[in-house]
């Protein structure tokens, strides 16, 4: 039953688009001491109930009780073997959620995580957490720029833990600063009024919305969309992307700005962490050359002045996610506006991000699943 309705749920805000894009997300619920989770690789669109992962909980949460090494390397691949650990003998071939320790430390049944866009203008804003506090006062828990993995969950754990000290009740809410957005609730229904009413108030706040309209494609567009992908090799596919916020953040480079550098930890998975902006296609192979010279891999987007953007896989379904990923940085870049101005993660974050293994798995996955 419980997983039934589980996948009812996910399913539900999976085929959001103003939730839930590409592979985002995860939702979990809990029977006795299991923890069913959305496994690494599936779609909260289309998962199904074979394809949640069986948590020992009791095990899961004993990794709280432990010492991991201050190297960011050794203890991510610790905290990760003792979370596979934790899968019930009958699911030791999945792999679950990169989050889902951080489901397990929610006494709520039913937990849904997500990043919608509106949720990340707030939390991209640089005003965020002040205005934060005054649409939702203590109904949430504020969490700062964090590394993901072990060291979010244990912060997360130790701000829900204080908050049910200070309230005499459980945390709900948790805002996750340049990063999404956790709901709980003991059922379907509660869960679904806890996430509308952020949302609504979140919209209230908002003093303008993107731009939905698209403008005709240039006469060379597909000439530049040639040239792009052979400078991008291996046979890479391309989508062009022309509506009127990215035709207005093209338009210089100053412009730009807010877009040439990461919101979350999605955008630089599915984008990679810099996208590359040029003024013209005379400027491609030389900004494609420095581009590869500085990172060691060429650019997934590529910003040209006046035109909009072009985004790159080493496949469609790659070029697509990728290209809706961006789009979605456009709106946080835009929702950002009403809440002091857009605020990017750090460069130490950014790296970490970056050669997390775990995240890397997602992507190759991720690309599979599409």
């Amino acid at each position: 039953m419980i997983l039934k309705q589980l996948t009812a749920l996910s399913n539900k805000y999976g085929s959001d688009e103003e939730l839930v894009l590409a592979g985002g997300g995860n939702s979990s619920a809990k029977e006795g001491n299991v923890l069913y989770i959305k496994g690494s690789g599936t779609s909260l669109a289309t998962v199904k109930a074979g394809d949640f992962v069986k948590i020992d909980i009791e095990k899961l949460l004993s990794v709280f009780e432990k010492k991991y090494p201050e190297d960011d390397k050794l203890r991510e691949a610790m905290a990760l073997e003792d979370l596979m650990a934790a899968r019930l003998p009958s699911d030791i071939d999945k792999r679950p959620s990169v989050e889902t320790t951080l489901h397990g430390i929610f006494p709520q049944t039913f937990v849904l995580h997500v990043h919608p866009a509106v949720v990340n203008g707030l939390t991209c804003g640089a005003d965020g957490e002040k205005i934060a506090k005054e649409l939702f006062g203590e109904e949430i828990i504020w969490v700062g720029l964090c590394r993901p993995g072990y060291v979010l969950a244990k912060l997360c754990k130790e701000l829900m833990e204080d908050y049910k000290k200070r309230f005499s009740v459980n945390a709900s809410i948790i805002l996750l600063q340049n990063h999404g957005i956790f709901v709980a609730a003991n059922d379907v229904e509660g869960l679904s009024q806890v996430l509308e009413g952020v949302l609504r108030k979140i919209r209230g706040r908002l003093t303008r919305y993107p731009a939905p309209h698209k403008k005709q494609a240039p006469e060379n567009c597909g000439e530049y969309c040639r040239t792009l992908c052979a400078l991008y090799g291996n046979g890479a596919s391309a989508v062009y992307e022309n509506f009127e916020e990215s035709l207005r953040f093209s338009a210089s480079k100053q412009s730009a700005e807010p877009l040439l550098r990461p919101f979350t930890p999605d955008h630089i998975v599915y984008c990679r962490a810099y996208p590359l902006f040029i003024d013209s296609i005379a400027q491609a192979e030389w900004g494609f050359e420095q581009y590869k010279s500085e990172h060691g891999f060429p650019p997934k987007i590529v910003i040209v002045r006046g035109m909009g953007y072009f985004a790159f896989g080493e496949n469609e379904s790659a070029a697509k996610t990728a290209h809706i990923l961006f789009k979605d940085a456009i709106k946080i870049a835009v929702y950002a506006q009403s809440f002091g101005g857009v605020l990017h993660m750090t460069d130490e974050l950014i790296n970490f991000i970056v050669n997390w293994e775990v995240e890397s798995y997602r992507q190759k996955q991720s690309n599979k699943a599409e």
